[in-house]
């Protein structure tokens, strides 16, 4: 249950970070895909490494994250173009969170945040890095409480690296496969699974 607040908190985060697209909208450069990243939390001195693979179709109106925690898929993100759903595998739950505005991930648009003072927030452009074959545009977002590094390729955000206040959270694309044709029912919560007011 801590890796789930973890990682929503780091949603919410993220969310704040960067402006996401329409889900209406071309969000990514390509049509369809699938991303594989490695994660890395450090929470105290307990680090746990996970997975999360994402699939997406439609330039990123339809959108699943599949995250795995031990090798053992815990939670999933649905967006079907017109509601996001969070899915607990474990209690075969479904939670129903509302109209798809941003989809399930955040889109990677560096033009949308001007390098200049936001607030207490300075954005520095770092040296292009490379993530999954792909070479990216990077950026780092520092404020009093700490910082956060970010970088992708086609809208897709493919790393993000998040310290702040001796809490590290890393998130990075080891592969990414743009022809592969992602069936219909990942975009869809699964017959059997309960409906549950969200609370999150």
């Amino acid at each position: 249950m801590q890796g789930r607040t973890v990682a929503m908190l780091v949603a919410s985060f993220l969310g704040l970070l960067l402006q996401g697209a329409s889900a209406q909208e071309k969000k990514y450069d390509v049509k369809s895909g699938i991303v594989t990243y490695e994660t890395t939390t450090l929470e105290g001195r307990v680090r746990v490494a996970g997975r999360i693979v994402l699939y997406f179709d439609q330039y990123g109106q339809m959108e699943c994250k599949d995250t795995y925690v031990n090798g053992m898929l815990k939670e999933s993100v649905l967006c079907d173009g017109r509601t996001v759903y969070t899915l607990w595998h474990d209690q075969r739950i479904v939670f129903r969170r509302g109209p798809a505005t941003q989809g399930t991930e955040v889109r990677f648009d560096p033009e949308s945040m001007p390098l200049t003072d936001r607030g207490e927030a300075v954005v520095h452009r770092l040296p292009s890095m490379s993530f999954a074959g792909r070479s990216c545009e990077a950026y780092e977002r520092v404020t009093r409480a700490g910082s956060t590094k970010y970088a992708g390729a086609d809208h897709i955000m493919l790393y993000c690296e998040r310290s702040v206040r001796g809490e590290e959270w890393v998130m990075k694309a080891v592969s990414i496969d743009v022809t592969a044709k992602v069936p219909a029912w990942k975009f869809a919560p699964p017959a059997g699974y309960t409906e549950r007011e969200t609370h999150f």
